[in-house]
């Protein structure tokens, strides 16, 4: 095997990320030329693989003050591996990175799965006194790092105007790591039996709340039906408000994290359910990017329910994988899903080009020639 060696780094992460690990790491090992290190969140001991080593540089909550030693800990980690090629897929540990790269040498590239300026504008994670701060430390740090940089890898094709500086660059999808769970025919939900399922990052901007009270509207003609949620709850006042939402609800299920969710877990989750709900509210952060759950629900076959978005429409539209729903029209949710109960599913099948095998030749191209 080569003595290649590649760091993948991020800060809130968990170490075996859907990107960081199943996509890039493991492509990266299947080739054999690698020793790849991924570095991030992990509140426990992750036990290493062949040829894939994992370390820890943070596991408190996301507003610790030991967040802010996490530079220091990766650039520790830079000096003992010195990396060929370091992948950073957080900002804050730039600073870092282009340090260990100005002593240890290596190509650096910055794996840019937000437009992180776009979400503290209008995510509302944080309190508005917080923002024009938070927005000057990104760009700052972003800019003056930016010459150190070979690479971009863009998670989203709409980074490209968004961030139009950012060059040269590589658009790398978020698409479904693994198989085709089956290639069955098309598939009828049934009316009577239904498990819907919320997961991911669960914060106000992502419309967890206008969910719930979707589903409370369709219960009154549908009580057998239930509604699994499971994800990374960052913000405890947010949290509260879903369980205040959810209290003596024995329809509903709750996995409320405030560490990031293993993603075996969520898939898993997948496994449990029939219909996926991604209640998105469209603010400029979030309608034009492809969510990753899109691509979940193609492979695995999951009819879903989305926000109006005419990308996900069209996207959708070319498996008949789902439909658009208004969550906030509760007068009109019976109705409306019994409209979408009435067709089937997935009536054409889904090819490769919804699947991670479709982008792994560019990835793999890149680590070899930069």
């Amino acid at each position: 095997m080569s003595t290649n060696k590649i760091i993948i780094a991020s800060v809130l992460k968990p170490l075996k990320d859907a990107r960081a690990y199943y996509r890039f790491g493991l492509s990266l090992r299947e080739t054999n030329k690698y020793q790849i290190n991924i570095i991030g969140f992990s509140s426990k001991k992750e036990v290493d693989e062949k040829n894939i080593s994992f370390y820890s540089i943070f596991s408190e909550k996301r507003n610790h003050f030991s967040r802010y030693l996490s530079g220091w800990r990766l650039l520790r980690h830079i000096k003992k591996i010195k990396p060929k090629i370091s992948i950073i897929c957080s900002w804050e540990l730039l600073p870092a990175a282009v340090i260990g790269k100005i002593i240890f040498g290596g190509k650096l590239i910055y794996d840019v799965q937000e437009n992180t300026i776009a979400n503290i504008r209008h995510n509302r994670t944080m309190p508005t006194w917080k923002k024009p701060l938070a927005k000057c430390l990104v760009a700052f740090t972003e800019t003056w790092t930016k010459p150190f940089i070979s690479y971009f890898l863009f998670a989203e094709h709409c980074y490209l105007h968004e961030l139009p500086s950012f060059t040269p660059n590589l658009i790398l999808e978020n698409k479904y790591y693994g198989d085709f769970v089956s290639k069955r025919k098309a598939i009828q939900l049934s009316k009577e039996q239904i498990n819907f399922l919320i997961s991911g990052t669960l914060t106000e901007v992502y419309g967890i709340m206008d969910a719930i009270n979707w589903f409370k509207a369709i219960l009154k003609e549908n009580p057998s039906f239930h509604l699994q949620i499971i994800g990374h709850c960052p913000l405890s006042g947010f949290k509260k408000q879903i369980l205040g939402a959810c209290e003596g609800m024995n329809n509903v299920s709750l996995n409320l994290s405030e560490q990031p969710i293993p993603y075996p877990d969520i898939l898993d989750a997948y496994s449990q359910s029939d219909l996926i709900l991604m209640p998105y509210h469209q603010v400029p952060s979030i309608k034009d990017k492809i969510p990753s759950k899109l691509f979940e629900c193609f492979a695995l076959r999951k009819p879903c329910l989305f926000s109006p978005n005419p990308k996900w429409k069209a996207l959708a539209g070319k498996y008949q994988a789902g439909m658009e729903m208004d969550f906030l029209d509760l007068n009109n949710a019976p109705n409306n899903l019994k409209s979408f109960l009435m067709s089937s599913y997935f009536t054409t099948p889904p090819g490769e080009e919804v699947l991670w095998k479709s982008e792994e030749k560019k990835f793999l191209e890149l680590m070899e020639r930069i």
